[in-house]
């Protein structure tokens, strides 16, 4: 809409955007301080901020805020395990979780002066928590729209678990690389994510939310193909930072429209249940998919696990492609069922 206020002058939303990245910040840090701190109030964080949006922003400037809320998430992962490591190296890993209780302080800050008026749920008759969750798992199975992006991600999650798990040990003993290759080549090609969420909104916008979806979730499959047919050497290098950099890019355009296309075409009072399911499913492939690839590895070696696996990522993709969602042309915002 001409003359329309950037989302950075909106106080309420630029307060939801400052406590994520803040928190996803001092995460990242804590990934590095101390790994194995299990992430309780994550678990309750995450399904509630992916619904606020949508009540914050309406259906209108949700695929922009979405879009620019991804931006958090991957510049925490490009520049918070350097700072965790920094921390550690200058106070030790315990003083280094300081860091993430600050953030925590900080984000919560943040959201708490948040003044947007919000809906108060309507209160439902013998609701427990069981009956929310079966509710939540049947609604994502049932709805035509909303199962084959379930499916999707349940499949991307557990097979990209398989080069995260073995990508770093298959360069440095199968293609040779040093530390610092190593080191740069991930580094860099993690911007691929920050052009992915300055540019989701306006590939959705041009193209359509549901024909961007399908593009990147196939520039996400044929990338994660790059690392195992390249050869040792400096040109190797260069061709796994391109693919990984475009691969990050897809796979944070397609994060951008699924979760946008999924929240405007999910009635308000099934947003949260409906973020937990997902998210459910997609981390409880994850450790799956990682102990497969290290069965597949010590059986057939690392090159051929991860060709199986990057030839297995495009399951996900066809997924989506052989769904309703490739001939759908209708706004999401009209198509609640």
């Amino acid at each position: 809409m001409p003359g329309k206020r950037s989302l950075w002058r909106e106080r309420d939303f630029v307060l939801l955007w400052s406590g994520q990245t803040v928190s996803m910040l001092g995460s990242e840090v804590t990934l590095v301080a101390l790994p194995l701190v299990a992430g309780l109030c994550e678990t309750f964080f995450n399904p509630a901020y992916q619904t606020y949006p949508r009540v914050l922003l309406g259906p209108e400037r949700l695929l922009e805020g979405n879009a620019k809320l991804s931006l958090s998430t991957t510049g925490a992962a490009s520049a918070g395990p350097s700072l965790g490591g920094v921390l550690i190296q200058a106070f030790g890993p315990a003083k280094a979780m300081l860091a993430d209780a600050v953030s925590f302080f900080a984000a919560a800050a943040a959201i708490w002066r948040i003044r947007a008026p919000e809906p108060r749920p309507e209160p439902r008759q013998g609701a427990t928590v069981r009956a929310d969750i079966v509710e939540g798992v049947r609604y994502v199975l049932r709805n035509r729209l909303i199962r084959p992006i379930a499916i999707s991600g349940a499949v991307f999650s557990f097979v990209i678990a398989i080069p995260v798990a073995l990508s770093t040990v298959y360069a440095a003993r199968e293609l040779h690389w040093s530390p610092l290759a190593i080191g740069l080549v991930s580094g860099l090609s993690a911007l691929g994510g920050v052009l992915g969420g300055l540019v989701a909104e306006r590939l959705a916008k041009r193209y359509g939310m549901t024909r961007t979806m399908l593009g990147a979730s196939l520039v996400y499959a044929v990338c994660d193909l790059v690392l195992p047919l390249v050869s040792p050497g400096l040109l190797g290098q260069v061709l796994v930072g391109l693919g990984w950099t475009v691969l990050l890019a897809g796979a944070i355009v397609l994060n951008v429209t699924q979760r946008s296309f999924r929240q405007l075409v999910t009635p308000l009072e099934l947003q949260g249940r409906l973020a937990a399911t997902m998210r459910w499913m997609a981390w409880s492939c994850a450790p799956l998919g990682a102990l497969l690839g290290g069965a597949l590895a010590e059986a057939v070696g690392m090159r051929t696990t991860l060709l199986v696996a990057g030839l297995a990522c495009g399951l996900g993709t066809l997924v989506l492609w052989l769904s309703p969602l490739r001939t759908m042309r209708q706004d999401p915002a009209t198509v609640a069922e």
